[in-house]
């Protein structure tokens, strides 16, 4: 469950850190389970990012960490509400 917040590969591993180095998520899974829309998801965000954080300008998280769901099977943050 800890997927990608593992301890022994992250260092701070429940601090939400776009920036973090090798970050070599699950997102998409992985071996048999490799997501087929996941080069396409990842060209769209790249480009959809790329053309929004300069108009955006600095964001941080308000809540650091941000409040996760307590739920085996659809783990991750119940949202993540940022200061501009």
């Amino acid at each position: 469950a800890a997927g990608n917040r593992d301890p022994r590969r992250f260092t701070d591993p429940d601090r939400f850190d776009p920036t973090r180095a090798d970050n070599e998520h699950l997102g998409f899974g992985s071996g048999i389970h490799l997501c087929y829309g996941a080069p396409l998801a990842r060209l769209e965000a790249h480009f959809a990012l790329t053309a929004l954080l300069p108009r955006l300008g600095t964001a941080e998280l308000v809540e650091d960490p941000p409040p996760y769901r307590q739920n085996a099977m659809l783990r991750g943050p119940r949202h993540l509400t940022l200061r501009f």
